[in-house]
């Protein structure tokens, strides 16, 4: 029978399932990849031919090309070729250069026309430059990110103006400088921004700067470059986040409910105060041997967080104002409503030997003296000494574990050596046992009205064996465990202390591997000893089941093939 081919690439082709599927799913599946591969996997078939052309979500990548100028001319040809009928929802822009050339302007003047709602641009200059203006007006975008990652200092600048985002709601730029003109005394860029809610300045370069914004709820400041002059006016805002940021002065709004710093301390937090402080964490960089004014610089920063609730410090911020008492007893407490004062030591690798003195204590709970106070250090490493004794109790250890394992084995063996009685009964069971066996054959034609009473009596001998063989096995494996155990304490300590245990036992160890050979032979001749008796046992029941049944015949069974006794 020959093979159809062309029957199962028709059939291939009617199951086309991924063609099948609808265009908004399609669209989702080529926006994973770079716009490149999108439009050459289009060209694939001619279902999807035009798909890309409709993608609402797209990636744009430099990185494909050989090139910039290549890049570019496809940036045009997808911007050229696009079904301009259908809106831009999310744009990622990846590309090496200035963000001031012109295929920049081109498609953030295209995806603000078309209504774009999330745009991240990522750009790699080589040299200073300013972004387009054009890139900071949009009524539609909601979600912004801008990084630009220079490969030398020279700073990349944003407008001065501030940037018409009315509907954005998430802003985060990285690597910007924000103004460059120390002549201006602040810069207002985000009060057009009226419905941001989250903002967030990475590696960010600015003197004094205005934020300004009404419904600004999430505020993170990290790596902000030269002395900074915040001014905040946003009277939403609850979280506060500032990691290594040089800070001189920073005007927060009374009404923050969440404040997180890292860093040096600040000249200045607010000069009105927090007035509605739930939870603050701080962990400010201190150097060793604390100085005075960085006692006093503490002191005043922590008065400004006079009305926080859960206050979490590092540990040293403790250390610090132990270390002046005097100066602490000038001060009284400014915490009323603390609920709960954490000290955090994972910072500091010898936080063991921090105290808190009892003028540092009294300044953190004075006035909340129902407040929890949670402080645990770590514990000290091991002296030498200690690790001394540590090592001598587990040698201690292990040698009262091989005494105690040798008494053991030692009345083991000596039970085992000293029971003749058990011998003696078995030998008797064994030998009653062949006698009745051999008057059951002698009587088994004549006297077929005694055979059950003679089974009876020869069943009850055999449990006997059983019961015996049994009870010697059982001390057997306890003598071989026992050995196996010690041999195996022996081999798990150092050899200078094995070679004196060792000397120390040296009676009692040959007398295990002796009898440990011994008893592993004995053990082998008990379980055919148990092999032999459970086959004697089922010929019982078998011939005691036919006797029922008015069948005189017994079961053959040779006396020569149960193992005697040893």
């Amino acid at each position: 029978m020959e093979f159809d081919h062309d029957h199962v690439r028709r059939r291939v082709v009617e199951e086309d399932r991924l063609s099948s599927l609808p265009d908004e799913l399609i669209h989702k599946i080529l926006s994973c990849f770079d716009m490149k591969y999108a439009v050459q996997i289009c060209s694939l078939s001619s279902r999807w031919e035009f798909l890309w052309t409709s993608m609402p979500c797209f990636n744009l990548s430099s990185r494909e090309f050989s090139c910039l100028p290549k890049f570019a001319k496809f940036v045009n040809h997808v911007l050229t070729h696009r079904n301009h009928q259908v809106e831009v929802s999310s744009v990622k822009l990846h590309f090496s250069g200035a963000a001031s050339q012109v295929f920049v302007r081109k498609i953030a003047s295209y995806m603000f026309s078309h209504n774009v709602q999330q745009l991240t641009v990522v750009c790699f200059p080589k040299k200073h430059h300013e972004f387009p203006p054009s890139l900071f007006s949009s009524q539609t975008l909601k979600h912004f990110t801008l990084s630009n990652r220079p490969l030398y200092t020279s700073p990349c600048l944003t407008p001065k103006t501030p940037w018409d985002f009315p509907a954005l709601a998430t802003l985060h730029l990285s690597h910007i400088t924000l103004c460059e003109d120390h002549s201006q005394k602040s810069v207002d860029l985000f009060s057009k921004c009226v419905n941001l809610k989250n903002l967030t300045l990475e590696w960010f370069t600015v003197e004094a700067i205005d934020i300004i914004t009404p419904r600004l709820s999430n505020l993170v400041l990290i790596k902000g470059r030269r002395s900074l002059v915040i001014n905040l006016v946003a009277p939403q805002l609850e979280h506060l986040t500032i990691i290594d940021c040089s800070i001189d002065y920073l005007n927060a709004p009374p009404g923050l409910s969440s404040l997180c710093y890292t860093g040096d301390l600040p000249q200045q937090f607010s000069k009105d105060g927090f007035h509605s402080l739930n939870k603050v964490s701080i962990c400010c960089d201190m150097y060793r041997p604390y100085k005075e004014k960085v006692a006093c610089k503490a002191i005043k920063m922590l008065q400004e967080l006079h009305s926080a609730r859960y206050l979490t410090l590092n540990v040293d911020f403790i250390e610090c104002l132990s270390s002046y008492p005097n100066l602490l007893s000038h001060h009284p407490s400014p915490f009323s409503n603390l609920i709960c004062l954490t000290i955090d030591s994972s910072m500091r690798n010898d936080a063991y030997n921090v105290k808190m003195s009892t003028e540092a204590r009294n300044f953190f709970l004075e006035n909340s003296p129902n407040a929890t106070f949670i402080m645990e250090l770590p514990e000290p490493p091991p002296t030498k000494a200690m690790k001394q004794k540590e090592a001598r109790a587990k040698k201690a250890k292990r040698a009262a574990e091989i005494a105690i394992h040798m008494t053991e084995f030692q009345a083991l063996l000596d039970h085992e050596n000293m029971n003749v009685e058990r011998t003696q009964a078995k030998e008797k069971a064994n030998v009653a046992l062949e006698k009745l066996m051999a008057q059951s054959k002698a009587q088994v034609g004549k006297m077929h009205n005694q055979t059950e009473r003679l089974m009876a009596e020869f069943k009850i001998c055999v449990e006997e064996v059983r019961d015996l063989v049994n009870e010697e096995e059982a001390e057997v494996k306890a003598i071989i465990s026992k050995g196996t155990l010690i041999r195996s304490l022996l081999e798990d300590m150092p050899k200078r202390e094995r070679t004196e245990v060792e000397a120390r036992y040296s009676r009692q160890l040959e007398e295990i591997e002796a009898q440990h050979v011994r008893l592993a032979s004995r053990l082998v001749t008990l379980e055919g000893i148990l092999a032999c008796e459970q086959l004697m046992s089922h010929c019982i029941s078998a011939y005691l089941a036919s006797s029922n049944s008015s069948t005189t015949t017994i079961p053959t069974t040779s006396t020569s093939s149960i193992n005697p006794m040893p």
